[in-house]
């Protein structure tokens, strides 16, 4: 009997933890997904579905890699005991350097030389969406071990400075691809200037994990150091927000204006016959690039984005919120479903409704909230 109460408490507990799991699951892919969303709404001409995945998942797989490459050099680190030198070694060795390389080489070796990568603003969504998907199964693990806390704070600055990282990577292949004089030094920035974003951003959190493990062996001192960094995590992710912002409604005002140009034509893949583009002839540096705004001309009288006025700020902000209440929302839903119909003693029961108020108040009403400013910054940004 006590060795059958024994399973049966352990099955039970298998049962309860199952849906925890389950829950931080869905609180660690949300963010990529409507993240994704974001970028490809960006798009004036948007990618196909398919290719779009192929490159999230191709994304994920790059954790293998990264993971034979870091792990040994991990190691090593282990033996520093500074943390703000460890911290710096792990950030830019560890994590940045092989994450931003094997990123890379998915946008580079399969997206764009993909016969849909036809303009500088595709360059921008396969970078993103290349990077949400590492940055998806590392959620994923991040999550599953640290709780909803973790999840929280992973949805908010984590997963979205991943996608502007990979965005800003994106922009520079994109660059390359149509302006192949300047190739070499293009495809390089594409990984410098993410890795160094990287680095910086991670420099900080590594360096305090490292002086939280010293001051538990008595290290207090060390910890108190690495908080003068710290800020550093933050001024670094608003940069790349920033700039993310500003390359996406750069490019997205060339789309604009080139279908404004062409009367609503996709962007063209292939030269542009002289007699349509001679009154535009003067702001093209090298006219012989294929794609007409490769180069980022100066439109004269088209305007850069003529629908919107609103600072894009409020839709960027929008579009953060809606993620993060989207993220907890759905995870409450989730949570409080799988706990509604996994099996339960009689006395929870009775709270049924209970439970039914706390699935609309802490999972329905937010998870609409989110998607709804999620769906209201797209628009803000969007100029509808």
């Amino acid at each position: 009997m006590g060795v059958e109460s024994r399973g049966t408490y352990a099955r039970r507990e298998r049962s309860r933890r199952m849906p925890i799991t389950q829950v931080l699951m869905m609180s660690a892919v949300v963010p990529s997904l409507m993240l994704i969303w974001y970028f490809r709404s960006r798009d004036v001409y948007p990618e196909p579905a398919g290719v779009l995945w192929r490159t999230f998942f191709l994304g994920v797989l790059t954790v293998i890699p990264v993971l034979i490459v870091a792990l040994p050099i991990a190691s090593f680190i282990k033996g520093v005991g500074d943390p703000i030198t460890a911290g710096f070694l792990s950030a830019f060795l560890t994590a940045a350097g092989p994450e931003e390389l094997f990123k890379l080489l998915v946008v580079v070796g399969y997206a764009a030389r993909h016969k849909e990568f036809d303009e500088p603003m595709d360059g921008v969504v396969y970078g993103a969406v290349a990077s949400l998907g590492f940055a998806t199964l590392e959620n994923i693990l991040y999550v599953s071990s640290g709780g909803l806390g973790v999840a929280v704070m992973r949805a908010i600055l984590a997963v979205p400075g991943h996608a502007f990282m990979g965005a800003i990577m994106g922009y520079y292949v994109g660059q390359a691809k149509f302006r192949p004089n300047e190739k070499g030094k293009l495809l390089a920035l594409a990984y410098f200037v993410p890795f160094v974003l990287h680095g910086l951003y991670d420099w900080p959190l590594l360096a305090a994990k490292s002086g939280a493990e010293l001051a538990t062996r008595g290290g207090a001192e060390a910890s108190n150091a690495v908080l003068v960094l710290l800020p550093v995590t933050f001024a670094t992710f608003i940069f790349e927000w920033v700039w993310t912002v500003r390359i996406i409604r750069r490019l997205r005002g060339e789309q604009l204006a080139w279908a404004q140009h062409s009367q609503g034509a996709p962007p063209p893949s292939q030269p542009v016959p002289a007699a349509p583009m001679a009154p535009m002839a003067q702001v093209y540096p090298q006219p012989s690039y294929a794609n007409p705004y490769a180069v980022a001309p100066q439109w004269g009288a088209y305007p850069a984005q003529p629908q919107t006025n609103a600072s894009p700020v409020l839709g960027v902000l929008s579009i953060l919120a809606g993620v993060a209440l989207a993220s907890v929302g759905g995870m409450v839903t989730l949570g409080l479903i799988l706990f509604a119909v996994s099996p339960q003693p009689a006395d929870t029961l009775s709270s049924a409704g209970g439970m039914f108020i706390a699935l609309v108040l802490f999972g329905a009403l937010p998870l609409a909230l989110g998607i709804a400013a999620f769906v209201f910054g797209i628009k803000k940004l969007n100029g509808r």
